[in-house]
């Protein structure tokens, strides 16, 4: 990816952790949290990279899943002041990794997006189970 799209990228993403970090309504953090898939897209647009499509997939994932267990909240056994601590983590830890400059470790976004992933699934019905278990734990 060029130093540019890369510096926008943290710029933009710090920018969401920033905010994530400063509201408490889950809708809002995750209004910032959508800046990750949003930004991801508009670069696309520009510069094609598997690996940042990735990025955009998982993160538009983790948002409507998150988004469509919020709104059955009542039924699943979900810690949401867990789950959102934890995606604003994730976040910066995404922001972190282009911070870094052209360290592309590739193994760091993967392990990244892996979490992101995690956090997903332990928001579905499974998964709150699984959490509820102690098989999951975030």
């Amino acid at each position: 990816m060029r130093k540019e799209y890369r510096q926008r990228f943290a710029k933009e993403y710090r920018y969401a952790v920033n905010k994530m970090q400063e509201v408490s309504d889950p809708s809002k953090k995750l209004f910032y949290f959508s800046v990750l898939f949003s930004e991801a897209q508009r670069i696309l647009n520009l510069e094609w990279d598997r690996d940042l499509v990735l990025l955009y997939t998982v993160t538009q994932h983790t948002h409507a899943q998150i988004t469509a267990s919020l709104s059955s909240s009542g039924v699943l056994p979900i810690n949401w002041g867990v789950v959102f601590d934890k995606l604003t983590q994730v976040t910066s830890e995404i922001a972190a990794y282009y911070e870094n400059g052209e360290n592309d470790d590739i193994k760091e976004i993967y392990r990244v997006l892996g979490n992101l992933a995690e956090i997903s699934y332990s928001v579905s019905g499974n998964g709150s189970y699984m959490v509820e278990k102690g098989i999951i734990k975030l």
